[in-house]
């Protein structure tokens, strides 16, 4: 479809990419958050950069650290949202407790243990803890007992003061850094060893989006 010159719109368009543990589907072992990790940089989660065969589910951009064509962005708000994971069968105990702490520490571990950054044409604009950025989604505190980063509600998140800009054609990206490397419990797990953020399983998948406004040619 041809662009009609001269005319641009402005839409609400969230950008996302995430991180994947993916299931054990049949390996001999099961991959763990700190394995997946490794395969790429054991410190530090690049986002917006590796976009290549993950699935619309994983990311809606569509090249690595840039946005497609002349297209401008105006990022107003920045979240890290993280899937609960899923509950471990526990032989000793007789009846599971509702409440699961082991969930509890893998959020823990990521949201206090590490630095998120974000960097548009490798200028640093924005870097604090984790926790500096709940998620603003996820499932709703109560009788599911399944802890997410923060409220469930959208404008419960972080907001720029003032946009960030990204130009056509300027790279950006953002970074999750374990300045102490990320925490892992002890290598024979019982029912009394709590599971550490380096010791998760998957299906687990963490989300970086950045909210905002997508400038574009009008088709």
């Amino acid at each position: 479809m041809a662009k009609v010159q001269g005319i641009q719109e402005k839409l609400h368009w969230p950008l996302y990419d995430a991180f994947v543990v993916p299931d054990q589907n049949g390996a001999a072992v099961a991959p763990t958050f700190a394995t997946e990790m490794a395969k790429r940089d054991a410190r530090i989660l690049r986002f917006f950069v590796d976009v290549q065969n993950k699935t619309r589910l994983e990311t809606n951009l569509q090249a690595s650290g840039q946005l497609p064509s002349l297209n401008r962005y105006e990022v107003r708000a920045m979240r890290v949202v993280v899937s609960p994971l899923l509950r471990r069968e526990r032989i000793s105990r007789p009846k599971e407790d509702v409440h699961d702490p082991d969930t509890d520490n893998v959020l823990a571990d990521l949201i206090y243990n590490s630095v998120t950054s974000l960097l548009v044409g490798e200028k640093t604009m924005i870097e604090m803890p984790t926790y500096y950025f709940p998620a603003g989604a996820g499932v709703s505190p109560g009788t599911q007992g399944l802890p997410s980063h923060g409220q469930p509600d959208p404008m419960a998140t972080f907001r720029f003061s003032e946009p960030v800009h990204i130009e056509p054609n300027q790279n950006f990206r953002v970074e999750i850094l374990f300045p102490q490397g990320v925490p892992e419990g002890a290598k024979t797990v019982s029912h009394r060893t709590p599971v550490r953020l380096g010791d998760a399983v998957g299906p687990l998948r963490l989300w970086v989006v950045l909210d905002g406004y997508l400038t574009r040619d009008v088709q």
